[in-house]
C-alpha cells in the first residue's frame, strides 16, 4: 500500500496571497524567505520570473545544505511574479503618483502577467529541479481618473506588481482572463501540483511518493527480507551466552537485536542478558563467529513469495542485489546454498571496503558494479535501518511487513511503499 511521506515543504517567499492558495489546496507547509539580492540578467519577463524564482528557490537549498538541515525528503518552492505591459515589466509603485501613472496605462486594455515558479526535490543524494513560467492575460475595463484616485486611496495597490490586486477590490475592473486566474494571484497552484506529481511523482496535498522511473535493478536486504534467518542468529547467539551461563532469549527477541550488523546484535544480546557493562563481549564476538561459520544456513529458509518474486524480476531483466550488515563471507555462503552460485546479478555484505548500512557507501559499490543509474533502481528491507540505507542515497524505499520489524517502524522511517506480500512488488515496478 501507499503510505504518507514526512516531505518537510518549504515556500521561499513571505507572499500572503501565495501562502493562501498553498493552504486552500491543503498542502502543509512552512516558509523561509530568502535574503539574497535579486539580480536581473534576462528581458524576456517569461524568463525574467524564472531566473528570479530559481535564485529564491536555490537560495534557500544552499543555506540548509551549509547549515545540515536537510534531514529528510524536502520541496523548496520558489515564485515571482510581474506584470507586463507590451513586453515592459511593472513592478511594485513608488509612490502613488506612480501607481496612478500604472493603472492609467492598463486602462482599457490587455496586459500579461507573468509567474515564474522553481521546485527543488531533494531526496538523500538525489536533487531534482523544474524551473517554469504561467502566462495569464488579462483584460482591464476603461477607468476614470476618478476610479484610479479611489483605488488608490484604499492602499492596495501600493504592495503589488503593476499597482494592483485581482482578488481584491481592483476585480470589478478587471473585464476577463485568459489563462490561470491564481497565477495572476501570485501562484499557478494547478501548474504546480501538476507539474511535481508528473516530474518528481509527489502529491504536494497527501504526501504520497510514486516512483515514476524505470527499474531496472532491485537491490534486497538479507535478513528479514528475503530470507527468515532468525532462527540462525538466535541458536547461535543463545549458545554463546550458555556459555557464560547467561540468561538465553527467545527467537522474537532476535528481530529486535538484529539488523545493524553481528557486533551490535552481540552487544544487544549481552545487555539484555545483564551483561550493561559488555565485560564479555570479546570474548562473547569471537565465539560469535567462530559459530556462526557453521551455524549461518541453520534453518533459514526464504520468505514465502521470494523465489516466484526472483524468478519474475528475472523474465523482466531486472536485475537482483542482495546487501547486508552481515559478514560477506557468511552472506556467500547462505545464498550459494539456498539460490545456488551465480544467481544473483551481485551480493555485498559487510567488508572492510565500506561502512555498513545506514550509510550508502555499499548501494556505491553495487550501482558502479551493475552499471544501473540510481534513478532506476530501488531498495527493499524490513527495518529503519534499511529505510535509512535507501534514503541516504536517494533510492525509493519499499518496506516489507513479512520482517523482523513492525509496520509503524517502516512509516516512521519514512518508507516510500510498504508491501505485505514479495509479489506486490511487481505492481511497483
Amino acid at each position: 500500500m501507499l503510505v504518507n511521506k514526512d516531505i518537510d515543504i518549504i515556500l521561499a517567499s513571505k507572499s500572503p496571497r501565495r501562502r493562501e492558495l498553498l493552504s486552500q489546496i491543503n498542502v502543509r507547509y512552512r516558509c523561509i524567505v530568502s535574503e539574497k539580492e535579486e539580480i536581473i540578467t534576462k528581458e524576456i519577463p517569461s524568463e525574467v520570473v524564472k531566473e528570479l524564482s530559481y535564485q529564491k528557490a536555490n537560495d534557500i537549498y544552499d543555506n540548509l545544505l551549509k547549515s545540515n538541515e536537510i534531514k529528510k525528503d524536502t520541496i523548496i518552492i520558489g515564485a515571482d511574479t510581474v506584470v507586463s505591459y507590451e513586453d515592459k515589466i511593472l513592478g511594485k509603485p513608488k509612490n502613488e503618483e506612480d501607481a496612478f501613472n500604472m493603472i492609467k496605462m492598463l486602462s482599457g486594455k490587455s496586459h500579461n502577467v507573468y509567474t515564474g515558479v522553481c521546485v527543488i526535490f531533494v531526496s538523500g543524494k538525489l536533487k531534482k529541479e523544474i524551473n517554469f513560467a504561467e502566462c495569464t492575460k488579462v483584460y482591464v475595463s476603461d477607468l476614470s481618473d476618478k476610479d484610479i484616485n479611489e483605488y488608490i486611496s484604499t492602499g492596495e495597490p501600493m504592495d503589488k506588481a503593476g499597482s494592483y490586486g485581482i482578488q481584491g477590490r481592483f476585480g470589478k475592473y478587471v473585464l476577463k482572463i485568459d489563462g490561470d486566474y491564481n497565477n495572476v494571484v501570485g501562484l499557478p497552484i494547478a501548474a504546480l501540483f501538476n507539474k511535481v506529481r508528473d516530474e518528481f511523482g509527489v502529491d504536494l496535498t497527501n504526501r504520497t511518493y510514486e516512483n515514476r522511473e524505470e527499474v531496472k535493478a532491485c537491490i534486497f536486504d538479507l535478513d528479514g527480507t528475503t530470507l527468515d534467518t532468525v532462527e540462525s542468529i538466535a541458536t547461535t547467539a543463545n549458545m554463546v551466552l550458555s556459555e557464560f551461563a547467561l540468561e538465553v532469549h527467545p527467537n522474537d527477541s532476535y528481530k529486535e537485536f538484529a539488523g545493524d550488523g553481528q557486533v551490535e546484535l552481540v552487544k544487544r544480546a549481552l545487555i539484555a542478558s545483564g551483561d550493561t557493562e559488555l565485560k564479555y563481549f570479546e570474548k562473547a564476538m569471537s565465539r560469535y563467529i567462530e559459530l556462526f561459520a557453521s551455524k549461518c544456513t541453520y534453518n533459514v529458509v526464504p520468505y514465502d513469495g521470494i523465489r516466484e518474486l526472483f524468478e519474475e524480476l528475472k523474465k523482466r531483466d531486472i536485475k537482483i542485489c542482495i546487501f547486508s550488515n552481515k559478514q560477506h563471507d557468511n552472506v556467500v555462503s547462505i545464498l550459494n546454498e539456498l539460490f545456488g552460485e551465480n544467481y544473483f546479478d551481485y551480493v555485498l555484505g559487510q567488508k572492510d571496503t565500506h561502512k555498513k548500512k545506514p550509510s550508502g557507501e555499499g548501494i556505491d559499490i553495487i550501482l558502479e558494479n551493475i552499471n544501473i543509474d540510481m534513478k532506476n533502481c530501488i531498495y527493499i528491507g524490513d527495518t529503519n535501518t534499511d529505510m535509512m540505507t535507501g534514503k541516504n542515497y536517494g533510492l525509493y524505499t519499499v518496506g516489507v511487513t513479512w520482517g523482523f520489524r513492525k509496520q509503524r517502524e517502516l512509516i516512521e522511517a519514512n518508507a516510500d511503499y510498504i508491501i505485505d506480500n514479495p509479489l506486490d512488488l511487481v505492481k511497483i515496478i
